[in-house]
């Protein structure tokens, strides 16, 4: 019986660095870990190893739905990456201030359904033409 509350204190060790992961890679560790620690309880139970077979199932859920969490996330893309500068020095948040409303509607429009930064969705053409907007405004 003390095995339980060891494996209890380790997840409690580990889960404490979620802080820093994404929402969908924490929900997905979570859930994960859930539902392998149940699964892996009844397999184990076969065995005679209930609680051996929870914790590798927990270990393996968790992993495994961090993993595809972590993946939304990326897709999902975070707040972080608008802060990031191109070649250029603009960050995603510099070219979707140099918008005009009918240009972002656009923009929407063409992201609209798909996954990541509405910025994915502006052509070169496009974001040169921002820049050249930005620097004119400036009165470079």
């Amino acid at each position: 019986m003390k095995t339980i509350p060891s494996i209890l204190a380790l997840s409690c060790v580990l889960l404490a660095g979620c802080e820093s992961m994404g929402p969908n890679t924490q929900r997905g560790a979570g859930t994960g870990a859930a539902a392998g620690a149940v699964i892996g309880g009844i397999i184990g139970h076969q065995s005679g190893e209930t609680v051996a077979g929870a914790a590798l199932g927990a270990a393996a859920g968790g992993l495994a739905g961090g993993a595809i969490g972590r993946q939304q996330d990326r897709v999902a893309g975070s707040s972080s990456s608008y802060d990031v500068r191109d070649s250029y020095g603009y960050t995603d948040n510099d070219y979707l201030s140099l918008l005009t409303q009918s240009e972002m509607d656009t923009l929407r429009a063409r992201a609209s359904g798909r996954g990541g930064n509405l910025t994915d969705y502006l052509t070169n053409e496009e974001r040169a033409n921002l820049r050249a907007r930005a620097s004119a405004r400036r009165g470079y």
